[in-house]
């Protein structure tokens, strides 16, 4: 009875111990706005490059602006950009998400834009460093 014991709790303290072992391996940080774990993947091109985000600057200007502010404070329902939701994703992930928008909550798909414009996009979200993108 006693090894029985023993071995129960051998066994139980091995199974805990795997658990707390395992579970920090395969528990993932949180994609932004469900983006695949591929995108994440993803590396921006144009990653520190002034011009590729003043480029992007006039894109937003363009077609970003009207609903998420000119200084990407957000309007209405759509989110501001200078958040650290944003700040925090990955490229690639913000890749995807200008590329695949959500209708269901007002986000049109971008894809008509070049893969260059939408990574120049991404390089202004990325580049402005928490200060306001002002686009006048």
């Amino acid at each position: 009875m006693r090894n029985r014991a023993r071995c129960l709790t051998a066994s139980s303290a091995f199974f805990l111990i795997a658990i707390f072992l395992v579970i920090p391996l395969t528990a993932q940080q949180p994609s932004f706005r469900g983006a695949p774990v591929s995108a994440a993947a993803d590396k921006n091109p144009y990653a520190g490059n002034a011009a590729a985000a003043a480029a992007g600057k006039k894109l937003y200007a363009q077609d970003c602006a009207q609903c998420h502010g000119n200084n990407l404070q957000g309007m209405g329902p759509a989110p501001a950009l200078d958040s650290a939701s944003v700040r925090n994703a990955k490229p690639g992930e913000l890749f995807w998400f200008i590329t695949t928008g959500k209708l269901s909550s007002g986000m049109p798909s971008w894809s008509n834009l070049t893969k260059q414009q939408r990574w120049q996009l991404v390089t202004l979200l990325q580049s402005h460093g928490g200060e306001k993108t002002a686009t006048k």
